[in-house]
Parts: C-alpha cells; sequence; structure tokens
C-alpha cells in the first residue's frame, strides 16, 4: 500500500526507516532511490522532492540501523559493560549488509554514530580520567566490531568449510599448520571474535579497579 509522504519531519523518518528495511534485505548497496521508492509504493521523482542523492538515502540507512545498537550498561565493572555492548551491537552491524565496512568511514557524520561514540566515551570515564586513554578504549571496540563484522563476512562468503591445499601441497614446510590444520578447516567466528574481545579489552583495561 502507498505510503503518503506527509511535509514536514515525519516524511523523513518514512523515508529513512524504507532505506533501513532495503539495506536489511538487499544490503547497504541496494539503498537506491528506485529500490526506497518501490518500498514506499511512491515515484522516484516523489523522494527527489526530500533528498538530493543516493548518498543520502544510504547515509539516512546507516543512521536508522545504528539507531538500534543499544547503549552500554550503566553499572557493573567496566570490562563487562563494554564486553556485552560489543556483543549486543555486533549482532545488530550483522544484519545490515555493508553497514560496518561504511560505518568505519562515516560513523563521525552520523548522529547515531556519534551516540555510539558518546556513550562510550562516558563509559571509558569510568575507567581513566586521560581523554586520551577514554578515546583510545572507546574507538578500539567501536572499531573491533565494526572491523570484526566486516572480517567475517569476507570470510564466510565461501563458506565455514575450507582447505589448506598448500600446506597439503607442502606439509614438511609449514609443520605447526599442520599439527592445527582442523581449526583452521571450519571457520568458527563466534568463538574467534570472543577470544580477540577478551585479548582487546585486557589490554585496554589492564590497570582497572574493580570496586
Amino acid at each position: 500500500m502507498p505510503t503518503k509522504l506527509h511535509k514536514g519531519k515525519l516524511h523523513l523518518a518514512f523515508i529513512a526507516r524504507a532505506a533501513r528495511e532495503v539495506a536489511r534485505r538487499e544490503g547497504l548497496d541496494g539503498v537506491t532511490v528506485r529500490a526506497v521508492a518501490a518500498k514506499l509504493g511512491v515515484s522516484p521523482m516523489a523522494l527527489y522532492r526530500h533528498i538530493e542523492s543516493t548518498d543520502d538515502l544510504r547515509r539516512a540507512a546507516l543512521n536508522e540501523a545504528l539507531k538500534q545498537v543499544p547503549s552500554p550498561g550503566l553499572e557493573g565493572p567496566v570490562s563487562e559493560r563494554l564486553r556485552s555492548w560489543a556483543v549486543e551491537a555486533r549482532g545488530v552491524v550483522r544484519r545490515y549488509p555493508g553497514l560496518a565496512e561504511a560505518c568505519l568511514r562515516e560513523w563521525v557524520v552520523l548522529r547515531h554514530g556519534c551516540r555510539i561514540m558518546e556513550l562510550l566515551l562516558g563509559v571509558a570515564a569510568d575507567h581513566s580520567s586521560d581523554d586520551a586513554e577514554q578515546v583510545a578504549i572507546a574507538n578500539a571496540v567501536f572499531v573491533y566490531v565494526l572491523s570484526r563484522v566486516a572480517a567475517e563476512r569476507a570470510v564466510l562468503a565461501g563458506g565455514r568449510r575450507r582447505t589448506l591445499p598448500a600446506v597439503e601441497e607442502e606439509p614438511r614446510r609449514y609443520p605447526r599448520l599442520v599439527r592445527v590444520q582442523k581449526e583452521f578447516m571450519t571457520i568458527n567466528v563466534e568463538r574467534h571474535f570472543a577470544i580477540g574481545l577478551d585479548a582487546l579489552l585486557f589490554g585496554l583495561l589492564r590497570r582497572e579497579v574493580v570496586s
């Protein structure tokens, strides 16, 4: 059923939500004026009265998707609050193909990208009063989530099973890889995400004071 585009701010919310839904189904690259117009049940020209370009639509989709990323907890050890946030944020970002890569480049111009960083800085402030250290902690956790999602999508594009033909052809050249080859043959993104996150937080918060 066609969606009425009201004058004022409400129509922008309709467009942004439609762009987000297209991004979830088709990926960020699938967010086009034609696709979003079809989702709304209007003509592409109707959208051009409210947006200037496809880039505007994709940025709106990014912002709406990041809007779904929850806030970190307010209580408990900093490490646990950051860990819980990272797990939940990863779950949201994974729903939208291309979001992680775009957000790495563009979060600074997105309202909800800045909201996320503001909240992470608040958690980091409970660990350190040093501005540079707060930035390092917040940035490292945010970038870890985004880069892991991007890496997982690239790795899993070929499936969860893989072989190591170079190792099989010359096993004597790679004795360590031969010994652990089975660990590489099945891609376990959940385990690797958790291990990497624990290592990151341990390094960032090694001076954490537990109250």
